[in-house]
């Protein structure tokens, strides 16, 4: 998912018909790719998205119970033993999380300033330092900081890191080719800042998310769901939503022209396809992340047929982008 709480870039390119097939060779080598992104594992924003999962959980809120967070609340090995001081400090911690920011979405609004904000502190900073973030959030932080160094960074640090290591080389084998089929058939250049990627034990209810001006990517590293190839596929998932503003401009044009209001899950259903079959292109045997993981029975399974017959042509270079979108808004 993609929030705007932030101007957005994007850029244009024009797709030719072979070019929508997987490129044999790349432009630009893996290692280049790779040093546009910028793995990182850092305490406070790995803090800041637990306290804000706990605080969900704790407000019983309808995703809490989802793969990518389900675990957050059984995340306690050796809280009983902490002082009473410092486990009242956690507790007061997490309610305020629980009432200031765990009712909204992480991924828009008020809360991305204050995802860039960890997110820009250096390693060693101090939350005293990040001053966008407001007062009550910014004391939790500080109040359950000392706790969280103690008792969680440890494991959760090197549970990114873990992640980080194993992801990163099929970044350099895979990621070119990838970069260039969906800059192609998103008909958008890729982005050319800085890609960072925030690797959190805990992410939001769907494993991730990305923000954008400047983009800034959060993945969670103990998700189930975002390991090996399928921490590939969610990570340049993640990179797309930087590159939907052609096909988004398409769907609104085609569905004003008719008439109709789309949701912005026709949009996603895309780029989960799109991601999804190139990915399974590159790498045989491949089980697409929405298929091994059931993503297209979340009532999606009106978009899943459609895009087979409308999209899945566009990908092999059959028809144009226009007439898969045409049919694809005549049909919803």
């Amino acid at each position: 998912m993609i929030g705007f709480g932030r101007r957005a870039f994007l850029g244009f390119g024009l797709a030719s018909a072979r070019a929508l097939k997987v490129a044999g060779q790349s432009q630009q080598s893996g290692a280049a790719l790779l040093k546009q992104f910028q793995f990182e594992s850092k305490l406070w924003p790995n803090l800041h998205h637990f306290l804000y999962i706990l605080g969900r959980a704790r407000n019983g809120a309808f995703d809490s119970g989802r793969v990518a967070v389900k675990q957050a609340p059984l995340d306690i090995a050796g809280f009983d033993a902490l002082p009473e001081s410092q486990r009242k400090a956690w507790e007061h911690a997490v309610g305020v999380y629980q009432a200031q920011a765990s009712p909204l979405d992480i991924g828009y609004g008020s809360l991305v300033d204050v995802n860039s904000a960890v997110a820009d502190l250096p390693a060693g900073g101090g939350i005293e330092d990040a001053k966008e973030i407001p007062d009550e959030l910014r004391a939790a932080l500080a109040e359950a900081g000392a706790v969280y160094r103690g008792l969680w960074w440890p494991r959760h640090d090197a549970a990114n890191l873990q992640w980080i290591a194993q992801l990163t080389p099929q970044v350099e084998r895979y990621g070119p080719r990838i970069k260039e089929r969906l800059a192609t058939v998103f008909r958008a250049s890729w982005p050319t800042l800085p890609l960072r990627v925030e690797a959190v034990a805990y992410a939001d209810p769907r494993g991730g998310y990305t923000t954008a001006d400047p983009p800034l990517i959060t993945m969670s590293s103990l998700n189930p769901e975002h390991q090996g190839v399928d921490g590939l596929e969610q990570l340049f998932h993640e990179c797309s939503h930087l590159m939907m503003h052609t096909v988004d401009t398409a769907l609104r044009s085609r569905a004003k022209t008719a008439g109709k209001e789309l949701s912005r899950d026709v949009s996603h259903t895309i780029l989960f396809y799109t991601v999804a079959d190139t990915v399974r292109a590159l790498i045989p045997g491949r089980v697409p992340y929405p298929d091994h993981y059931g993503v297209w029975n979340r009532g999606w399974t009106r978009y899943r047929e459609l895009l087979g017959l409308y999209w899945q042509p566009y990908l092999e270079g059959k028809s144009t982008m226009d007439d898969a979108i045409d049919r694809l808004v005549h049909d919803l």
